[in-house]
């Protein structure tokens, strides 16, 4: 496969996975690179060309009647460069970090760090990594298992739960900080920890979630060349993808063994649902153990 073609892929993939489409097969064709994609019901091919005369070209084959076949061409014809997850830095090796459950009401806190070479990336892609908020939970439990199959050593994941994270949230609260300091707290930890065993780290992307940018002065305090960027959108960033994945399988693991363990259902988010979740779990084990499944610091505890 041409490297330029190799490039081009890398930034088509993570594309088609947020729009749910799926990867059939993949194929060497004369002069260039073949993919049979689908969706639902509906399928097409991508044809990519190099040459050196004309450079990169592609053709997209399917029905004429075909819906993704429309989507693909407008795709390729001019939203892929302004989609571009790897224009948020120009590192060749570097580390990614996202969270998952700060906004859930029954379960854990978990952060996750990922990270990454250049080189990597395709095989990374192929495996499906994208947000993992654009994933249902079966795809995410697959490819997370993968990611940990194909890369070992390089991801560290902190799974905070419910009495710990209650814990330090109230011990933070004591120090007038908030929830975004215990979040950056949590990223700080997981990225220094990974960071300690790389040599070649050139710089820090975090899935930003302050404005103040509280994940960067808390590891430029030990060291002030150290190069991070905290951006919202992050997730199209590779690494920022698998580290959002890793912590999503994490937080649904737990979640299902809460689930197991104590004979009910914790619904997710903080809505209606999840406050008649918690009475029946007060009625059940009484409200002295609630703060075992709960972030009690969340207004829904009052309501509850």
């Amino acid at each position: 496969m041409h490297k330029e073609i190799e490039s081009f892929l890398n930034h088509l993939l993570p594309l088609l996975a947020m729009r749910g489409i799926e990867i059939l097969s993949q194929q060497e064709i004369s002069y260039g690179w073949q993919l049979k994609v689908s969706r639902a019901n509906d399928a097409a091919n991508i044809n990519i060309y190099y040459s050196n005369k004309r450079g990169l070209s592609n053709v997209v084959g399917g029905s004429p009647a075909s819906l993704l076949k429309q989507e693909l061409q407008n795709l390729l014809l001019g939203e892929m460069p302004a989609s571009d997850g790897l224009a948020m830095h120009t590192w060749h090796s570097w580390i990614g970090s996202d969270e998952c459950g700060k906004g859930d009401y029954f379960g854990p806190l978990v952060v996750s760090a990922f990270f990454l070479r250049r080189e990597q990336e395709t095989q990374l892609l192929k495996l499906g990594v994208c947000d993992s908020k654009r994933l249902r939970d079966d795809q995410t439990r697959r490819i997370a298992k993968s990611i940990y199959q194909s890369f070992p050593g390089q991801m560290n994941c902190l799974v905070m739960k419910n009495p710990k994270y209650n814990q330090l949230m109230a011990s933070f609260q004591e120090q007038n900080l908030n929830l975004n300091d215990l979040l950056a707290w949590s990223h700080a930890k997981v990225i220094s920890e990974l960071r300690a065993g790389i040599k070649d780290c050139e710089g820090i992307l975090v899935d930003q979630f302050s404005k103040a940018q509280k994940v960067k002065a808390r590891l430029t305090a030990k060291d002030k060349n150290l190069n991070v960027v905290e951006r919202t959108g992050a997730e199209r960033d590779p690494a920022v993808a698998a580290a959002s994945i890793l912590a999503r399988y994490q937080f649904l693991e737990l979640h299902k063994s809460m689930d197991l363990h104590y004979k009910m259902t914790f619904p997710l988010g903080a809505g209606p649902g999840v406050i008649e979740a918690a009475k029946q779990f007060v009625k059940l084990y009484g409200k002295d153990q609630l703060g075992t499944v709960v972030k009690l610091h969340f207004k829904t505890t009052l309501k509850v």
